[in-house]
C-alpha cells in the first residue's frame, strides 16, 4: 500500500491557503503571504515542483536551510546564561509548504497517537496533566497508592537512528519516493 500518489494543484491551494500570516520570513525573506494569497498559475507552478521533488528524489539546497535564532526564556533571568535561551529555526516558505503537503501523506492513525498529547492540535500538554491529576485522585481517594515514571524525552530526538525510522515507515506503506525524500 502507498500512501504517496501526486500532489493535486488543489492539495496546494489548500495548503497555502491554511497557512498563517505574520510569521517571521527564512533566509529567503519570502513572506507566506505570498503563497496565501498567490495566483492559480503559481499553484500550478508550486505543485509541478513539489511533484517534480518527490518523483526525481531531490531537494534544493534553499530547502534544507534554516537560520537559527535564540530567544530569550527568562527576561529577568541571567542574559549571560546559555541556558536561559531556546532556539528556533526560521525556515523559507516553499520548504514549510511541501512539509505541510507531505504531512497529509504520512498521516495514520494507530493507538499511541490517540494518547500523545504534545504536537497535536487540539492535545494540549496540559490535557495530559488533567488526566494524570485525575487518575492519581481516582486511586488515592479510594486507598490505593499511585506510582509513577517519567521518562524525559527533550534530548531523544538528537539520539534516533533515521534509518531505523525510514525503514518503520516503508513497513507502514508509505511510498518509497517518500521516504527517500524525507532521507
Amino acid at each position: 500500500m502507498s500512501f504517496y500518489k501526486t500532489f493535486e494543484i488543489s492539495d496546494v491551494v489548500t495548503a497555502c491557503r491554511n497557512q498563517k500570516c505574520n510569521k517571521a520570513t527564512g533566509h529567503d525573506d519570502m513572506a507566506m503571504e505570498a503563497l496565501i494569497h498567490g495566483t492559480y498559475r503559481l499553484f500550478v507552478h508550486l505543485t509541478v515542483l513539489f511533484n517534480l521533488c518527490i518523483n526525481v528524489g531531490y531537494l534544493p539546497n534553499g530547502f534544507m536551510q534554516s537560520l537559527i535564532i535564540p530567544l530569550v526564556k527568562n527576561k529577568s533571568g541571567d542574559l549571560s546564561d546559555l541556558n536561559n535561551y531556546r532556539e528556533i529555526a526560521l525556515s523559507p516558505v516553499l520548504p514549510k509548504l511541501f512539509e505541510k503537503l507531505l504531512e497529509k501523506f504520512l498521516r495514520y492513525d494507530s493507538v499511541a497517537d490517540s494518547h500523545q498529547f504534545g504536537f497535536k492540535t487540539g492535545h494540549l500538554t496540559s490535557l495530559c496533566t488533567n488526566v494524570l491529576k485525575q487518575s492519581i485522585d481516582y486511586y488515592t481517594s479510594r486507598g490505593s497508592y499511585v506510582f509513577a515514571c517519567f521518562v524525559n524525552f527533550q534530548k531523544a530526538f538528537d539520539k534516533v537512528n533515521y534509518w531505523k525510522l525510514f525503514l518503520k515507515l516503508m513497513d507502514d506503506g508509505v511510498d518509497e519516493k517518500v521516504v527517500r525524500i524525507l532521507a
